[in-house]
């Protein structure tokens, strides 16, 4: 009896990890993608300066990712080098090398750039994908939601002359409204 368990649990496959789950589904997630640009970050040198227009800490889906990110940031606000020995220091002086993975984990992500020349196009994928993630993991699912639009009144910061034909503005804003059962 006590060998039919361990068989069993030999064959069986690893369970999915539940904590990346939302409503049964994985969320959208480019983590090969996220260590390339990471990667390329450390190698190119103006890569940065393009890469921050697109993508800020929180677009990185892996949590070892955000800090690494956030620590290039701090490097590029205190004008030094973003490189694979600094971002490790800088990592250090902050206590998170050990939680990101470590001077290993770092200098992995440097060995796995095959090219820095689509960073750009890379970072993009990076952040549709978390932004796909963030509007898949919003737990807005109950009840039917009805729109209804209602007019906005702002006016000008300047009042109009009485000789002008100026009026002020009229906006529309959508107003999401639950539904509570009944039409």
């Amino acid at each position: 009896m006590d060998l039919a368990k361990k068989d069993f649990k030999a064959r069986r496959k690893p369970g999915v990890d539940l904590s990346t789950m939302v409503y049964g589904k994985v969320p959208p997630q480019a983590k090969e993608l996220e260590e390339a640009v990471l990667g390329a970050l450390m190698l190119e040198k103006g890569a940065f300066d393009t890469v921050i227009e697109i993508l800020k800490a929180e677009c990185f889906y892996v949590d070892a990712h955000q800090k690494l990110f956030s620590a290039m940031q701090r490097l590029a606000g205190k004008s030094m080098p973003v490189d694979i020995l600094t971002v490790v220091e800088e990592l250090k002086s902050s206590g998170d090398l050990e939680a990101v993975g470590g001077p290993f984990f770092v200098s992995r992500l440097t060995n796995m750039v095959v090219s820095t020349a689509n960073i750009e196009a890379h970072a993009r994928i990076v952040l549709k994908s978390s932004s796909s993630a963030s509007s898949s993991a919003s737990p807005e699912r109950s009840s039917p939601k009805r729109t209804k639009i209602r007019p906005t009144y702002s006016t000008c910061s300047t009042p109009p002359s009485p000789n002008s034909s100026k009026l002020p503005t009229t906006t529309f804003a959508k107003t999401t409204i639950p539904s509570t059962g009944s039409s």
